[in-house]
């Protein structure tokens, strides 16, 4: 996770538990990313606290799996699940909403009937590229076409991706993004943002150009991040998707992710809240 504001970034050491978690301002939640604890009910309470001073809605956790039963009784329900996200180990991204109207979602019915209309279809390794686009890494110069590219595509976003100064720091700290150009020009972008010390990748902001999608752009950019991301040794590879996306949850279907679970009104894009698949894949 990236910061760009002293604000953004948590960090709490007390006397039963320690952790280190985002304020995400625009999705109007607590993500934490990073934790110790022995009393379980002291550290729910001071979340909550923290987030409701904050104005949030919903707190989210992936937890070990030796945390996921306390985390339980004290209050938070169990909405996903990634395997090898820690070190190989299984990770349950748990929740607790502080808003009744957060944990309703409208929508979800008609997404998970999506979601099994996606699964029927075949799991299929993509071809050649199409030899019209250039697929590359992406580098510090194409960085003001990335930050209109992303601003073009999204409404809102949880990150600041349309920020050249982001987009920069992400570079930086080691954030691998992937290109696709036609005539010169970045028509589509995607994301690798790695955790080497827990040895995995989340796949995302995945971006193309509206005038440039149904040609297969996406799913030969996250081929592309993959080999790079595999050949790093990280053991799992995750995405959050939109789950109101037919096309990108179809792509990462088709690239042989396993859906792990829905986060119902998790982040805001584009303008609203909206559910996100959790997609994942092992590398042998």
């Amino acid at each position: 996770m990236l910061f760009t504001d002293n604000d953004d970034l948590v960090r709490e050491e007390r006397e039963g538990y320690l952790f280190r978690a985002q304020n995400d301002y625009t999705s109007k939640r607590l993500w934490v990313f990073d934790y110790r604890v022995k009393d379980y009910a002291a550290f729910a309470d001071h979340l909550e606290r923290h987030a409701r001073a904050k104005g949030f809605s919903k707190i989210i956790i992936p937890t070990r799996e030796a945390d996921a039963a306390e985390m339980a009784a004290v209050g938070f329900v169990s909405e996903a699940r990634a395997e090898g996200f820690f070190r190989g180990e299984t990770a349950y991204f748990l929740a607790r909403y502080l808003r009744p109207e957060r944990r309703e979602s409208r929508l979800l019915n008609e997404e998970l009937e999506t979601l099994a209309e996606i699964q029927r279809q075949p799991q299929k390794t993509p071809g050649a590229p199409d030899p019209d686009f250039e697929l590359r890494p992406a580098t510090t110069a194409d960085i003001p076409e990335l930050a209109a590219l992303f601003g073009a595509v999204f409404r809102s976003y949880p990150t600041p991706i349309d920020d050249p100064e982001y987009l920069a720091l992400a570079m930086r700290l080691g954030t691998l993004f992937q290109v696709a150009l036609k005539d010169g020009r970045i028509v589509g972008a995607t994301a690798a943002e790695a955790d080497p010390g827990q040895q995995h990748a989340e796949m995302t902001d995945c971006a193309t150009h509206p005038d440039f999608r149904g040609r297969g752009l996406a799913s030969h950019l996250l081929a592309a991040l993959e080999k790079v991301c595999v050949a790093r040794s990280y053991r799992c590879l995750w995405s959050l998707s939109r789950a109101g996306s037919y096309g990108m949850n179809l792509v990462f279907h088709r690239l042989g992710y396993r859906h792990g679970g829905i986060l119902i009104n998790n982040a805001h894009i584009g303008g609203r809240f909206e559910d996100l698949h959790l997609w994942v894949k092992y590398p042998a």
